[in-house]
């Protein structure tokens, strides 16, 4: 059997520049750039309920962002341990870190798009009213739910 051969990084494809955050008025800048097996590390943590003060997760998010901030990392961590910034909030940061790496680098937004139209609301809901004993039909607006049989 033919073994197979690959090399890590496909052409000279720039990885996508990660945005710069603020956490409690600091500006905290990426230096580095995130990977694809930290993307589907956090991924699949997420998938399973990331629990961000397990172990594991701790770790994980740790590495991450020292990778990310390379020379910023101590003045993260230390800024975190002064205001007690809560694990939701370092996952909430990271994932919108990815989300917006992603679609910088796929041109496509990382949440599916919104199911309501974005045209003009519709006109108003009208009834038509027909009465026999007036000999008259008249379109009024639906101001609730209309009576469709009416004894009296």
């Amino acid at each position: 059997m033919a073994r197979r051969s690959y090399t890590s990084r496909r052409g000279d494809q720039p990885t996508a520049a990660l945005r710069p955050f603020d956490l409690d008025g600091v500006t905290f800048t990426p230096q580095g750039n995130v990977s694809m097996m930290d993307v589907s590390e956090f991924a699949r943590l997420a998938s399973q309920g990331l629990d961000s003060q397990s172990p594991e997760a701790v770790g994980f998010l740790a590495d991450v962002y020292r990778s990310l901030l390379g020379d910023q990392y101590a003045a993260f961590r230390e800024h975190c341990r002064k205001h007690g910034t809560d694990g939701a909030v370092l996952v909430e940061i990271l994932g919108d870190m990815v989300a917006g790496a992603v679609e910088e680098e796929t041109g496509r937004p990382t949440v599916r798009s919104s199911d309501s139209s974005d045209g003009p609301p519709p006109a108003p809901a009208t009834q038509t009213v027909v009465s026999f004993s007036k000999h008259t039909v008249e379109t009024q607006p639906v101001e609730e739910t209309p009576q469709l049989v009416s004894y009296g």
